[in-house]
């Protein structure tokens, strides 16, 4: 069941995240919180680009005539399936208040895909199939955030906000065969569809320190929504370094789409290592 299967995930993707929370939060109880000025009544700004290498895997289903395909998307290999990528988050903060987005665009070519399920077209006697997919999305996040909990070993943000990705996928389907009648057929398929699916969600972030100064420290990030998607969720965590003009980080993200019905997108996984550098200003 794709509900019993997003719960797995993420109680898998979050038991190492909460081990590092109380491991550092025990070890450095005393130590200065982060460079955040709680009663400062000046906007601060910050841009972060990043690469995020993710492995891209899932199940499409596609509409065909006289019926449907489940489709296996992915995983997909960067050096070879990718085409095109931007990736950029951005951050405004007063106090304790703050706004965030996230922008990113991956495109992919095409791939070899399994097929689960497929109309008469392509079951003729004594066939042979071959099957591709490609995948493009489009992803935006924004929301906004409150500080709930600031110590010395950290701070923690409660955060509320919409995530959006538009996905486009297309099925090239081909088969060769022969009918009873020892006459050949050729059926071929090319599909595209859309689905943008607008989920709400609301998590938490913040990060743990791991010197005595602050500079060194445990980036975090955990939500959880729904809407056009059945469930959606989205973990990061790593390791950062802070300076005067702003911090580089190395982190871990997983994010997940779980779709119902004939949703083009049944399920959809990014999960990979990201490399991010922030300036603020």
């Amino acid at each position: 069941m794709p509900a019993a299967r997003a719960l797995c995930d993420l109680i898998r993707h979050f038991g190492w995240f909460v081990t590092l929370m109380g491991a550092a939060s025990s070890a450095h109880a005393t130590n200065t919180p982060p460079d955040h000025d709680e009663a400062s009544n000046q906007w601060q700004f910050a841009i972060t680009p990043y690469l995020w290498l993710p492995v891209v895997d899932g199940t499409l289903r596609f509409s065909l005539p006289g019926g449907g395909a489940d489709a296996s998307t992915g995983p997909y290999n960067y050096l070879q399936n990718l085409k095109f990528v931007f990736m950029l988050q951005g951050e405004a903060r007063k106090g304790t208040w703050s706004i965030f987005a996230d922008a990113i665009y991956l495109r992919f070519g095409r791939r070899e895909s399994s097929v689960n399920a497929a109309t008469g077209l392509f079951r003729p006697r004594n066939s042979e199939r071959s099957f591709e997919t490609s995948l493009r999305g489009t992803l935006i996040q924004v929301g906004g955030g409150r500080t709930v909990m600031q110590t010395s070993w950290g701070t923690v943000d409660a955060v509320l906000g919409m995530r959006y990705l538009g996905a486009k996928a297309t099925l090239d389907a081909a088969a060769t065969g022969s009918l009873g009648t020892g006459a050949s057929v050729n059926p071929a398929v090319d599909v595209a569809q859309v689905q943008n699916i607008f989920d709400g969600f609301a998590g938490v972030r913040g990060r743990l320190s791991i010197t005595s100064d602050g500079r060194w420290y445990l980036p975090f990030y955990l939500d959880a929504g729904a809407g056009s998607s059945k469930f959606t969720w989205q973990a990061l965590s790593g390791v950062g370094y802070s300076m005067k003009w702003g911090e580089f980080s190395l982190t871990y993200r997983y994010l997940a789409f779980y779709g119902s019905g004939d949703q083009l997108v049944q399920t959809l996984r990014f999960n990979g290592p990201s490399v991010n550098v922030t300036f603020r200003f």
